[in-house]
């Protein structure tokens, strides 16, 4: 009887995370309505930071973008962090500083990862609002003007845009990958409306920078910066018409090396940042974080779990058909690395994510860091 009980609790878990979470904000969201407060007319200075390492494929598209951007020029300040590349990224920067007066280089000496690099480059910007983003996503001209407004509401700390993927090379990964996004944007789109979103995205957010606070160089800065906002008592919010774009990544083993990065830097700033985790503090935030995030990346465990546990209770024919389930799931996922279709890539993503959160996690709690990152080639 206990074992049973163990098996379904994690089942219904697992349920939660995936559907009940969704739900669950759907329904409060009937009852609890907080607005995000816009106006067009406020335009204060702005700060885009362009973070950097070894981008010479995509760094002039990148400025060319920036610069056509809908918001007043003047009001514009664009610092490409370079994180020591080693390639021609600085050198094509620098032409567009010459032709730019808007445009800076900051140059991070020693290679200290994405993180680091901004907290580095933080101080050196003049802009009220500092709007961070990546070399290889693209911003709609409109983007900024989508972002910004919400910033006249002074319970505004920060502000999440719209990344949409394009997947061009028609990738099986790339299919996953969007609807994972469509997803994620649901639950921005919740959590915004029902008080605060808990996670940003690292190609388009914003904060104020009276409100930054330096980062742990071994955590992402789009996990930490949305909790160093909250903590100060301000809210996240998400914004789905300030949008960017970028394309998808057509290797497996590639985003797989991705995500085991981002769940180990993630993992370890949730450790760095636990006393958030109060739900007597704050428990909007704890009830969202812990369903969002911190009990997904712990799926792999609960998995393995239905798994073994199902095994000591095929003497009853619900749990011989249980596990025969699994294995059909398991065998799809399988062959979902070869045969593109729906039936197949799904599964694929979702175990290679779930292999990725069980790699990542595991990193994080032995104590393995990773601060610096490559560009993928997307």
């Amino acid at each position: 009887m206990w074992l049973e009980i163990l098996l379904w609790f994690f089942i219904i878990l697992t349920v939660y995370i995936y559907v009940g979470y969704p739900v669950l904000l759907k329904i409060v969201a009937k009852f609890v309505n907080k607005p995000v407060k816009s106006n067009s007319n406020y335009l204060p200075k702005v700060t885009l930071f362009i973070a950097a390492y070894n981008e010479e494929k995509v760094i002039e598209y990148k400025l060319k973008n920036s610069v056509g951007l809908d918001y007043p020029k003047d009001l514009l300040e664009i610092i490409v962090v370079s994180d020591d590349s080693s390639d021609r990224t600085n050198e094509i920067v620098q032409k567009f500083e010459g032709k730019y007066p808007n445009i800076r280089l900051h140059v991070v000496k020693g290679r200290k990862g994405k993180t680091e690099a901004l907290n580095k480059s933080v101080p050196i910007a003049t802009g009220e609002i500092l709007v961070f983003s990546d070399a290889n996503s693209m911003y709609d001209k409109d983007a900024l003007m989508h972002l910004i407004p919400h910033f006249a509401d002074e319970e505004i700390g920060g502000v999440c845009g719209e990344l949409k993927l394009l997947n061009s090379g028609g990738s099986a990964i790339g299919e996953s990958e969007g609807a994972y996004w469509k997803y994620e944007k649901f639950l921005k789109e919740m959590e915004t409306k029902t008080g605060t979103a808990i996670v940003a995205n690292g190609s388009i957010y914003a904060l104020r920078k009276e409100l930054f606070q330096p980062m742990n160089p071994n955590v992402g800065d789009d996990m930490q910066n949305p909790l160093i906002i909250i903590r100060q008592g301000k809210r996240f919010v998400y914004e789905p018409l300030a949008i960017t774009r970028e394309e998808t990544s057509s290797e497996s083993k590639e985003e797989f090396g991705r995500k085991v990065r981002i769940v180990t830097r993630s993992f370890t700033g949730i450790m760095h940042y636990r006393k958030l985790l109060n739900p007597f503090m704050n428990f909007d935030f704890f009830y969202k974080y812990m369903s969002h995030k911190f009990l997904r990346w712990l799926v792999p465990y609960y998995l393995i779990l239905i798994l073994l546990i199902n095994i000591f209770l095929l003497d009853q024919p619900l749990y011989q058909v249980l596990l025969g389930l699994q294995i059909a799931f398991y065998g799809l996922a399988f062959l979902g690395k070869w045969i593109k279709s729906k039936i197949t890539y799904i599964p694929y993503y979702f175990c290679l994510v779930n292999y990725a959160a069980l790699l990542g996690t595991l990193r994080a709690i032995s104590g393995k860091r990773q601060a610096t990152w490559k560009p993928t080639q997307r």
